[in-house]
């Protein structure tokens, strides 16, 4: 049975089974500044020291449902390059509100199954609504893989969630274990280069109120390249059958929807590490810097992503 804090828990499908079971400050500014960037850049926030879902709130995780299209959108577009078959079992890994995994469930059929796991209690709590048969969700993140047993699912995914991730190798050798042969693996991502105007304003108002010490560089230092993506995929066991980049662009109405938007990505985490005193004057500098970006379609974000399919071999 697929166990949760040790006790059944009774909305799972019953084929789940549980196997045998303060840094410097210039490197705490700028995880603030990849965080904020990175919020922007529409990927799920699951990172540094403290509990990633602690500041979460049920009005977050319903402020972030109704904001993550551009989330949603890509996934879409990862799902098309797995190409998801009738009948298939798929893992929905950090899966937010459900909304993605809901869409899958009409694809996979009657026959198949999609299970979603978020470390948000939020998060599940709302996409628990969006459940029916064939499709349920999980508490849980990467580290709680070990709840599926070996070779069961024929599709795992994770849509701006990989980055965010501590232990990429473990998390990796995990997803190899509970795919089964020939499973495909599903992945999108940041990317370390991109050239972000984004970023260049965050890191602009954060060194302004701050100073010039806490400046990032303007690169993303805990993202990777695309060879070394590919690299870690490989070195895990995985054949890479599709890899490429894309552009996406999307329009804020405000600045004032902008700072929602990554304050619901962050889980409540923005600026959780600067002083309470300083967060305001930061915001302001941001949206004002935002402001003169809006434009009759409004704030324009232009980001990039890599998408990578990957196979379990025969």
């Amino acid at each position: 049975m697929f166990l949760k804090h040790k006790q059944q828990n009774k909305e799972a499908p019953s084929f789940l089974l549980l196997k045998k079971q303060k840094k410097k400050r210039t490197k705490t500014y700028l995880k603030i500044i990849l965080l904020i960037a990175a919020s922007f850049n529409f990927f799920s926030l699951k990172l540094f020291a403290y509990n990633p879902v602690r500041n979460d709130s049920l009005e977050l995780a319903r402020l972030y449902d109704k904001l993550s299209t551009p989330q949603y959108i890509q996934g879409k577009d990862l799902i098309k390059l797995l190409k998801v078959t009738a009948g298939s079992f798929v893992l929905d890994l950090g899966c937010g509100t459900g909304r993605l995994a809901a869409y899958l469930r009409e694809l996979v059929g009657p026959k198949g199954w999609v299970i979603g796991m978020d470390p948000s209690p939020y998060r599940i709590e709302i996409a628990k609504q969006r459940m029916k048969k064939g499709l349920s969700f999980q508490l849980g993140g990467s580290e709680d893989l070990g709840v599926f047993k070996d070779n069961f699912f024929d599709f795992v995914y994770l849509n701006s969630v990989f980055y965010w991730i501590r232990d990429k190798e473990t998390a990796l050798v995990e997803i190899y274990r509970i795919l089964k042969p020939g499973g495909k693996l599903g992945i999108t991502s940041g990317y370390k280069f991109e050239n972000s105007p984004l970023l260049k304003i965050v890191n602009d108002a954060i060194m302004e109120v701050m100073g010039k010490e806490f400046a990032s560089g303007g690169m993303n230092e805990d993202s990777f390249g695309k060879e070394d993506f590919k690299e870690l995929l490989q070195e895990s066991g995985f054949l890479i059958i599709h890899f490429k980049q894309k552009e996406y662009t999307d329009y804020f109405p405000s600045p004032k929807e902008v700072v929602q938007f990554f304050k619901a990505s962050s889980n409540g985490n923005l600026l959780e590490e600067i002083p309470q005193t300083k967060r305001a004057f930061i915001l302001s500098k941001i949206e004002t810097r935002l402001e003169r970006l809006r434009s009759s379609k409004g704030i324009k974000i232009i980001h990039w992503t890599m998408f990578a399919v990957c196979q379990k071999p025969l």
